[in-house]
Order: structure tokens, then sequence, then C-alpha cells
């Protein structure tokens, strides 16, 4: 989860870039926005947070606590910061966001006790919040006009592609840094969101519709009016909620599944760095594997690879375990553009960070219920039955 999350590292002239600032409108400034993006989502603690807390003398039942704390800041979170970028823009959420982790990584780097990680925790996933629904809209709605076709989700797959080829890049620094002095790590995360902040702080909103005087209350109760209303966009978030949902479940316990079967963390760094590379392969190659095949074609194959990787995960031979693995990364790359598309035109651009936010709330609700559930599962009866009831 963001894994939420992620980082992204763009060029300045990538063809990703240039393409994306020729199709700005007047206002939009679309590579400050892509300099924000590389510094925002950069993860230096990521590799290595849960072990920094451990040499604290955090039990590993207190960090499971903490992480609970992340996932109630989504739930209580979700909805309030989409209506915020709404409101009041898109680029105050992402400098609130980018502000928060500067402060949640201060903070928990500071903590001696459970009553500090806690709030730290709660803070982290906070910066989620205020990021998740306000970085897609503020990108889906500088573009020039309404982005129809696969210009959104060639575009967006791109921006992914480089977001998860830099998690394995940063990921791996990061960890590097902490052998020498956990403070590197940890300060290097503190001054990128501060960076990204005062990035974030200087970009221009792009024209679109205002939530006019409704404020964010009335703004988040016409959102879910819309969502009831429409069936089809219901749907559509319900079930990228629920398929994320699944994907986080078979990815995250993939570590100790694989580790069950005598692979060693370094073995299994490299094969989940792996997996990394074929999700931003799958991203890269998004829009044109759209226009191969229509939407229903690519939901079925990106759920159906999902699903079985957890089944080969539970039960397969270990090398058809990690081709499920490899094979349902490389799906959900290639998906999760597609379906943003769809969702982003579904909606109008008032209401957008917050219907945007509904389907992180959904998938953070899910998540506080699901993952501690799937563990007991998994220790209880094993890991296929675990998989086979994702």
């Amino acid at each position: 989860m963001d894994l939420e999350e992620q980082t992204r590292h763009v060029p300045a002239e990538s063809a990703a870039t240039l393409a994306a600032a020729a199709s700005a409108p007047p206002g939009a400034d679309l590579r400050r926005f892509y300099v924000f993006q590389v510094i925002n989502d950069f993860s230096f603690t990521a590799g290595i947070w849960i072990i920094f807390l451990q040499s604290r003398g955090f039990s590993l039942a207190e960090i499971g606590l903490a992480e609970s704390a992340f996932h109630l800041a989504p739930v209580t979170l979700e909805l309030p910061s989409g209506s915020f970028a709404d409101v009041l823009g898109r680029k105050w959420s992402m400098t609130a966001g980018a502000l928060l982790i500067a402060a949640s990584t201060a903070l928990m780097f500071a903590a001696d006790s459970l009553w500090l990680l806690l709030p730290a925790m709660y803070l982290n996933g906070a910066a989620y919040a205020f990021r998740s629904g306000a970085q897609q809209a503020y990108l889906f709605d500088s573009m020039r006009s309404e982005p129809t076709g696969n210009r959104f989700t060639t575009l967006l797959g791109k921006l992914n592609a480089v977001a998860y080829i830099a998690i394995a890049a940063t990921t791996a620094l990061g960890a590097t840094l902490a052998e020498r002095d956990y403070a590197l790590p940890f300060g290097l995360a503190v001054g990128a969101g501060l960076a990204a902040a005062w990035l974030a702080a200087g970009l221009q909103e792009p024209r679109r519709e205002l939530a006019g005087r409704r404020g964010m209350g009335g703004t988040m109760a016409e959102a879910l009016r819309i969502v009831r209303g429409d069936r089809q966009l219901l749907s559509l978030i319900v079930f990228a909620a629920s398929l994320w949902t699944v994907s986080a479940l078979v990815y995250l316990y993939s570590q100790a599944a694989l580790s069950q079967r005598g692979l060693s963390p370094a073995q299994i760094g490299f094969a989940l760095s792996a997996t990394t590379f074929t999700t931003a392969l799958g991203a890269w190659l998004s829009g044109r594997l759209s226009n191969l095949r229509p939407f229903r074609f690519w939901t079925v194959a990106a759920t159906g690879a999902i699903a079985g990787s957890g089944l080969l995960l539970g039960g397969a031979p270990l090398p058809f375990a990690l081709l499920g693995l490899i094979v349902a990364e490389l799906f959900a790359g290639a998906f999760e553009p597609m379906i943003a598309q769809r969702v982003n035109t579904a909606i109008s651009s008032a209401q957008r960070a917050t219907i945007l936010s509904v389907e992180g709330f959904l998938y953070s609700v899910t998540m506080i219920w699901a993952f501690p559930l799937f563990g007991w599962t998994a220790e209880r009866y094993g890991w296929l039955p675990a998989y086979g009831v994702a």
C-alpha cells in the first residue's frame, strides 16, 4: 500500500514529460508537477522502517498495531481530504500531503514509545489520503481537453512505470545508507517531503469546474450522491478497491510465503524487485495494450492473473509460484491506468478528487480487516486456503 507509496522519477526531457507538457492548458505547470512527483514519492525508509523500529525496542505486535493506525487514517480522512482538494485546490492537498510525510517521518525517527509511534503512523496514512485523489485529479484536469481514448491511460502508465522502477532504486539506496546510520535515510525522507511541499505550493491549478459554495461537507454529500446514483461508476469503484486489496494481499504476504519455501531474505528481495520491474513494464505498455483489446478483456485478464498468482503461491512448485507472481504484477501494472481512465472519464472535475477518494476509502476499510484475517487463516490453515479465500 502505498503502496501507496509509489515513487516517480521522470527525466526532465523524457517523452512522457514532453507529451504531457504539449497537452497542458495555459496555467497548468506540468513540468513542475512532474518534479514534485519525483521528490514527493521518494521512499528512502520503505525497506528498513520495520527493522529500525525493532532496533528501537518495538515488538512485532506493537509494529502491527502501528500499521493499523496507518490504515485508520485513510478510513477517516479519504473523503474529507478529497473534498479539501476539490474545494480549496488540488495543489494545497498535495502540499499538505508532502508536509505530513516530512512530519510523520521525523516523528517516527524520534519515537521512543508506542504513544509517539501511533500518531506518526497515522500522520503517514493521512499523507497518503491527501495525495491519493488530488494527484490523479490534477493530472487529469491538466490535459487541454477532456482526455478521451487512451491519452490519459498512456501518460499515467508511463508515469507509473517510472514510479515502480524508482521504488526499487530508492528502497535499495535507503537500505544501504541505513547500514551506516538510520538518520541518513530518515533525514533524506524528511528533506524530500519539505522540498515536495514547496514545489506543490507553487503549482498553478488547471482551469476546471468549481465545487461552488457547497463547502467541503456539501461536496462530500454531492460526490456520494453521484456515486450512489451511477451504477456503472459505483461498480467500477467497488471492483477497483476489491481488486487492489487482493493484489496487495498477494504481494505483501508473498514475502512470508516465499520465506517458508526456503528462500533467503536476499533471494526474496531479488524476486520482488523483479516483479517491480515487470509492473513497470506493464504500466509503460498500458496505452498500447488498451488499443489491442477492449476494457472488458483486460478486466478479466488482470483479475485472473492476480487471483491465479495467489493460488500458485499457495500450492504450486516454486518456479511456477514465482512466474505467477511476475505475470500478475505485469497485468496489474497495465490495468491500473486503464481503470483510472474509466473512472476519471465518468466523473466531473468539480467532485473528481472526492469521488476518487471513495475508492481509497473502500480499499482501506477492507485492508483493516482483510490483512489480519488473511494472516490468521494462513497460520491456521495454510497458504493455499488463505489465497483461495482471497
